[in-house]
């Protein structure tokens, strides 16, 4: 696996650029606007390109080759970064900031996909089939290790820069993915391959496209296993976006603290996250399936409402790490639920649907946020509201889950 190594670089330096905006940008936007409302707008906008790359990525990926597309997402992330952190330069209005930001955030959301799918469709091109397993379980160790440490580096750099150096950092982050891309020697072995594309014309690319979402959507609509699931998926990422794009203001104004210590928490919770997910074999052993998803709605539930009365930070950090960890618990047992309920030869068709649709609700999350979120009030009265929402839906879903599955 030594010979690996570069490809691991490149991973390991869009990961970490990716995941560090992800966390960045509500901490900026809230740190040059000073408004909650401000960010959720933000978040807003950086969510709706990313929706629109989730069902396209592996259709584009096809049509150009995984090489081509990986270094387009590669130079596009560096290259926007860039742009924005010299238009900070500018004396810019509070409404230039959202856009600005938000425009960057969904940038670099769309070309993550575009690059993750890429990334995987280049692996079995470069390595020996059974070799790959191997290759995947590090590729795996590098997303969750950059999860973890991405929100922490961004509040450390926040901490000591302002704006225009933390964009600087994350830019050159991306270009020496670029420049791994470009010149690994062992992307430029399977080169012939790789870039094997048959060419396919824009109106059969067109077909293509329209039939995975008539199959996807068609099959989606037929199962009401997979509807009440992904009612429980949008309501519980509804309420994540509150957080996600809320929490710096709210440790500013509600709790005292400082607003880089939202990235903190991100590294707080990817921590327990990882801890939960090597308690759920264990789990599983004594309990079943159905059970492991029950508790964690039932955790995220009670984490939930509880984060929205915390009086001090060190509780907030608590119930925010659970709030992610029962997220966790959910997700082991929706996916290993739906892979069961799709068949195989649908399978990508209707995954790329269920990814827009369980996240669909973040975008608006963001909406509400900026028009009720003016103060520390709204926003935890939002968050308390989206809390009972999902309590409501959940206990309703599993009500048909626990008679139907």
């Amino acid at each position: 696996m030594k010979s690996l190594f570069p490809i691991f670089l490149i991973r390991f330096f869009s990961s970490l650029g990716d995941q560090s905006l992800v966390y960045g940008i509500p901490i900026l936007v809230y740190q040059k606007t000073g408004s909650i409302s401000a960010s959720g707008f933000a978040f807003a906008i950086e969510w709706i390109p990313r929706l629109v790359a989730m069902p396209f990525s592996g259709v584009a990926t096809d049509f150009f080759g995984p090489k081509k597309m990986l270094i387009l997402a590669d130079f596009s992330r560096f290259f926007i970064t860039m742009l924005v952190g010299l238009l900070l330069l500018l004396e810019l209005s509070n409404t230039q900031i959202i856009i600005i930001f938000g425009i960057l955030g969904g940038a670099i959301g769309f070309f993550h996909e575009m690059a993750f799918v890429s990334f995987e469709t280049l692996a079995p091109k470069i390595i020996s089939q059974n070799k790959l397993a191997q290759l995947q379980s590090y590729l795996q160790g590098i997303d969750l290790g950059t999860q973890i440490l991405a929100p922490g580096f961004a509040a450390i750099v926040l901490a000591k820069m302002t704006a225009i150096p933390f964009l600087g950092i994350l830019s050159f982050l991306f270009l020496f993915g670029l420049l791994g891309t470009v010149l690994s020697k062992l992307i430029g072995r399977n080169i012939s391959e790789i870039n094997n594309v048959p060419k396919v014309s824009k109106k059969k690319l067109f077909n293509d496209i329209t039939s995975q979402f008539y199959l996807g959507i068609k099959f989606v609509l037929k199962s009401k296993e997979l509807i009440y699931l992904c009612a429980i998926a949008i309501s519980m990422n509804f309420s994540i976006g509150f957080l996600l794009s809320g929490s710096a203001g709210y440790l500013k104004e509600g709790l005292h603290s400082s607003a880089y210590m939202a990235g903190y928490l991100g590294t707080i919770a990817g921590c327990i996250g990882v801890l939960g997910f090597l308690l759920i074999p264990f789990f599983l052993k004594i309990f079943t399936l159905q059970k492991l998803g029950m508790f964690g709605v039932i955790l995220f539930f009670i984490a939930n409402i509880s984060i929205v009365f915390s009086k001090n930070f060190i509780l907030f950090a608590i119930f925010y790490a659970i709030i992610f960890l029962s997220d966790g618990f959910y997700s082991v047992y929706m996916r290993t639920l739906r892979a069961k309920i799709i068949p195989q030869h649908i399978f990508s068709s209707v995954i790329g649907i269920l990814l827009c649709i369980n996240f669909i609700f973040m975008p608006l999350s963001g909406v509400i946020l900026g028009i009720f979120g003016n103060s520390i009030e709204h926003f935890k009265f939002v968050l308390l509201l989206a809390s009972l929402l999902f309590g409501i839906i959940s206990f309703l879903s599993f009500k048909f889950l626990n008679k139907n599955t």
